[in-house]
């Protein structure tokens, strides 16, 4: 799969757009450009990859713009034709730059449906009109291929009032899919959902003002339960992915960078463009190649911050799991269980330790602290014992109790930070104890908030 996000299309003359507004900055001639779909071939032919499916996961307009509509269908449909494919083979869902928020609500929806329709033609029929929002969610079903696609519309909120932007899917929205999903539930096919707001924060990504969905817990539990071995998504433009273990099942999360956002939608957090390719090698596991743009060289190259190709794994829990061979076309290499650092209970094995050693490692320095404080002590004890002879008695008692309270005054705010901190690991370590023994995964991931905060 050929996963792009975040193509932010608009007027050829507007900065919504990296492949207008970029070139044009750096006074590269018309005859010297690319532009994304014919750099995004380019690439893919260099490097030997032939998708069998594409996935755009949101925001294609840049703020709404209706300028965006035709340029966004004309991409698409060329995308699919230089890649040998129909039409039927690209799965888009709206991002929050794809609805309009202001007018009428009847029409929040309508250049989406443009692009829909621009894009599919007769090949998909079209929502309904006054189709609800949560019932504007497309299933596709590739039998040949063995998947199915479930576009989802994570563009609302649950509170009808709330305008954050934080998205949302609801169990609407879940029920509607769950009718499709029954119809093909005989088939097991590899199923991915597609959404485009947050399933999770990132760990370890420079970026700090996520902006997860509302209800991405319970998104994430129903696609576990659904047996979905990826989601994909975009929206904040960061690479990166996760697997999440759910109740026995792998749910493989990836996220993609812009592939077309200008300057004002990466320069803060120095975000590249970028696109994704997934490699689904088998039941149980396949790989994520990562690729970034480099506008000096006018090429795509190896991604940097960590490896250009991972490995992914999905499906059951109890399942082997490999890592999969590297880019070359090799035999898969046997199947072979999971080593104990990445189970469940090896995990809050592991966090346990980390706690215990924390709370060590606070007592050895409240200890230390208190030594010091009965040093500070004596040492004012015989400080005001020499000033009782060079001082008046008034004087030098005064001395003293004036040193020792200074030395002390500090006392009860460090037990209380002390107590406070000792209280927080301990409800930790408590925690991980009973998940060790009885699965609760929304507690764990409660705990390993918490734990991230304070280890």
């Amino acid at each position: 799969m050929l996963h792009i996000s975040d193509l932010h299309f608009c007027a050829a003359e507007a900065r919504g757009h990296y492949w207008n507004t970029e070139a044009t900055e750096l006074a590269v001639a018309p005859h010297n450009r690319r532009g994304l779909v014919g750099s995004l071939l380019y690439d893919l032919r260099h490097e030997g990859l032939a998708p069998d499916l594409v996935v755009v996961s949101g925001d294609l307009l840049d703020r709404g713009s209706e300028t965006g509509v035709e340029p966004v269908v004309t991409f698409l449909r060329a995308l699919a034709e230089g890649l040998g494919l129909p039409v039927t083979r690209i799965v888009i869902a709206p991002g929050n730059h794809d609805v309009l928020r202001d007018g009428d609500p009847a029409s929040r929806y309508a250049l989406y449906d443009r692009i829909r329709g621009g894009v599919y033609g007769d090949a998909r029929p079209p929502f309904v009109e006054g189709t609800p929002p949560h019932q504007r969610v497309d299933h596709h079903v590739f039998e040949e291929l063995g998947v199915e696609v479930v576009a989802f519309n994570s563009c609302e909120e649950l509170e009808a009032s709330a305008r954050k932007d934080h998205g949302s899917v609801g169990v609407g929205q879940r029920d509607h899919a769950d009718g499709m999903l029954r119809r093909t539930r005989e088939k097991n096919l590899f199923r991915i959902a597609v959404v485009h707001h947050h399933l999770e924060s990132p760990v370890g990504i420079g970026r700090t003002d996520y902006s997860v969905m509302t209800d991405a817990g319970g998104m994430r539990r129903w696609l576990a339960r659904e047996r979905f071995h990826l989601a994909l998504h975009g929206h904040q433009h960061v690479d990166w992915h996760d697997v999440r273990e759910l109740d026995g099942w792998f749910l493989a999360i990836a996220a993609a960078a812009s592939a077309g956002v200008a300057e004002y939608g990466r320069k803060e957090w120095a975000l590249p463009i970028a696109y994704q390719i997934l490699v689904v090698e088998g039941p149980t596991r396949g790989r994520r190649i990562r690729r970034e743009y480099d506008p000096q060289t006018m090429e795509w190259a190896d991604a940097g911050r960590g490896e250009d190709t991972q490995a992914l794994r999905f499906g059951p829990a109890d399942a082997a799991v490999s890592s999969g061979p590297a880019r070359e076309d090799k035999p898969p290499p046997p199947e072979e269980p999971a080593p104990p650092s990445l189970t469940r209970k090896g995990r809050i094995a592991v966090k346990i330790q980390h706690l215990e050693r924390a709370i060590d490692s606070h007592r050895t320095t409240l200890r230390v602290q208190l030594v010091s404080l009965g040093a500070a002590v004596v040492l004012g004890i015989a400080l005001a014992a020499y000033l009782f002879r060079m001082l008046p008695p008034v004087l030098s008692v005064s001395g003293g109790f004036a040193l020792l309270f200074a030395g002390s005054i500090g006392l009860p705010m460090r037990l209380a930070a002390y107590r406070e901190a000792i209280d927080k690991l301990h409800f930790l370590k408590d925690g991980y104890h009973r998940c060790a023994s009885h699965r609760d995964d929304e507690l764990v991931r409660v705990l390993d908030e918490r734990f991230h905060r304070l280890i």
